[in-house]
């Protein structure tokens, strides 16, 4: 008996979106002003994110970020890497919209990328605040809201996930909360 055409259907791939490659191929031989004026220059409109278009240039542009420049080891920590590249983001992030953006796409990156930092968050948080990348408000906004990224972009959301980040950031949030001492 013949197999069913659906049988023989493979698994799709993720295509990535060229600005990622474009990002990872600039951003080693460029200073961190010139790499954040080229990924404003690319933009982040029309954008193809884990194979679904995507059209919210901000979020987009923080993705790229994360995953041209970022290209961070899921089996090393995520605030060490971050912390090395992190003049690279704080030139990026012009104000709090880009902030924020970040913020959500760093989660996104974990769910999808990185999952050991999904359960240790707070040192991630603390390089963004201690490099002045995310403002203390962004986080604590993030932190409280852990249906943000459902609110975002519902395909990719994932209470336990929600949950698991932000229980992982507690100790960051209550530390800032109590006055950084």
């Amino acid at each position: 008996m013949p197999k069913k055409d659906e049988e023989f259907e493979e698994e799709e791939e993720e295509e990535d979106d060229e600005r990622i490659m474009t990002m990872m191929m600039f951003w080693e031989k460029h200073s961190p002003k010139e790499t954040a004026d080229k990924m404003r220059e690319l933009g982040g409109g029309d954008a193809l994110i884990y194979n679904e278009l995507f059209n919210k240039p901000r979020h987009a542009m923080a993705h790229f970020m994360l995953m041209g420049i970022g290209n961070f080891d899921d089996g090393r920590p995520l605030a060490p890497q971050l912390e090395g590249k992190r003049k690279f983001f704080k030139e990026w992030v012009q104000d709090g919209e880009d902030g924020g953006a970040l913020l959500l796409m760093l989660e996104l990156f974990c769910m999808k990328e990185c999952r050991p930092a999904l359960e240790a968050f707070s040192p991630v948080l603390k390089v963004l605040w201690e490099r002045d990348i995310v403002a203390e408000e962004q986080i604590l906004a993030w932190h409280e809201n852990e249906r943000s990224l459902m609110e975002f972009w519902p395909k990719f959301f994932s209470q336990k996930d929600a949950e698991t980040i932000r229980r992982s950031s507690k100790e960051f949030v209550r530390w800032v909360q109590e006055g950084e001492g």
